[in-house]
């Protein structure tokens, strides 16, 4: 042992290379890796002016707006209200004059002036008397506004690309589809990946072991990519198209041999004795298999639930072939959708991409130790 420690940190490699060459690795996967995610973070704080004019400086308008003007708009169709404002003063969009004498609107001349898209909503009654007046075309700054609407504007406007993009998007609806994709297929996958791994690992039926290990090592030879065409033409002539469960479906069927592959590699270092045990005690397969194997199996369980999971979180073709309806979409296509719809917001499709990325990020973190443990446990079972 001694002597090939000495081989490593003694040869021409070891000694010059080494570390030079972990730097440059390091640097490399830095640049390809984080500085995109950092970039993407503070990006998602900038106007379209901002990144326009440079994309690498920090932001700023959207922070540094205590003295931000703002002009007094009509009424318009196409403005949303607040539902506050509307249960208060029973009006519709239509009602011009009531709007005007009840509300003032304010768009910034700061953020995406003129564009209908930056708009905040004042209750003439909480206007000082000499603001209460105000009409079509007058300015305002934020400071001369009243303490609260100050704050909440101000609050607003450095998180305008993430509450347009939430919004906008629809990205709420989608986010829940993607957490049902995700949870629902992997605890599929976690199942009937320990279920068929402990079978193969533990059962003595050489030749259905050999059939089910052929069929696994087929099973990572294909791709959803490779197989989408007759993927959709098979759901669709069963009706699954559309539908939450045939997207389930394929999600568990490509994420199974991974989960049999490191379960049984788990499962076969496990005592037999533990097993022989509890079948003498009288217990069946099924009461072994959740008292004994479940139990003992919690590292490639949660390896197998972290690896599954990120990789349906982050899919996208399967969703966007298969489904055509809004209530089905993931967030993934739900983000492409919207950007591909507002070409313009570079902001907007930034925050959207944070939205997305932010929970694989959480849970990879939280997770990091427990999914190279899972991944180790079963080569030092072995």
């Amino acid at each position: 042992m001694a002597e090939s420690e000495n081989l490593v940190t003694t040869g021409f490699f070891g000694k010059y290379l080494s570390k030079p060459l972990s730097y440059a690795i390091f640097i490399l996967w830095s640049v390809a890796t984080i500085a995109p995610l950092v970039w993407m973070a503070y990006s998602s704080f900038k106007t379209n002016e901002e990144l326009n004019i440079n994309i690498y400086s920090l932001p700023k308008a959207m922070f540094d707006n205590k003295n931000d003007e703002f002009v007094v708009i009509p009424p318009q169709l196409n403005i949303v209200y607040p539902d506050k404002l509307t249960e208060k003063y029973k009006f519709t969009p239509s009602q011009y004059d009531i709007i005007n004498s009840k509300i003032v609107i304010l768009e910034s001349k700061t953020i995406a002036p003129g564009r209908r898209t930056k708009v905040h909503f004042i209750d003439r009654e909480d206007l000082p008397e000499e603001l209460k007046g105000l009409e079509k075309g007058d300015t305002v700054v934020l400071n001369q506004l009243p303490s609260n609407y100050q704050a909440a504007i101000h609050w607003n406007t450095i998180w305008w690309n993430y509450t347009s993009a939430w919004t906008r998007g629809t990205l709420g609806a989608k986010f829940v589809n993607s957490v049902i994709y995700t949870v629902v297929s992997t605890f599929l996958i976690v199942l009937l990946g320990l279920m068929v791994g402990y079978g193969v690992s533990k059962f003595k039926y050489a030749k259905i072991a050999t059939i089910v290990s052929a069929l696994i090592g087929l099973g990572y030879l294909l791709d959803i990519n490779q197989v989408i065409i007759p993927l959709f033409l098979l759901l669709t002539n069963v009706g699954l198209t559309d539908k939450h469960l045939g997207i389930i479906i394929v999600y568990v069927a490509f994420g199974l041999p991974m989960a049999v592959m490191l379960a049984s590699q788990f499962i076969r270092g496990l005592p037999n004795s533990l097993i022989e045990s509890a079948y003498i005690d009288g217990a069946s397969p099924m009461r072994s298999f959740a008292s004994i194997i479940v139990p003992m199996t919690i590292p490639v369980i949660i390896t197998i639930s972290i690896m599954s999971g990120l990789g349906i979180w982050n899919e996208f073709l399967l969703v966007l072939v298969m489904a055509s309806k809004e209530a089905t979409k993931s967030l993934p296509v739900g983000v492409y959708s919207f950007s591909s719809r507002t070409g313009i917001q570079l902001g907007w499709q930034i925050a959207a991409l944070i939205i997305a990325t932010l929970p694989v990020l959480v849970v990879y973190f939280a997770f990091q130790k427990n999914l190279s443990e899972g991944v180790a446990g079963g080569a030092l079972k072995e």
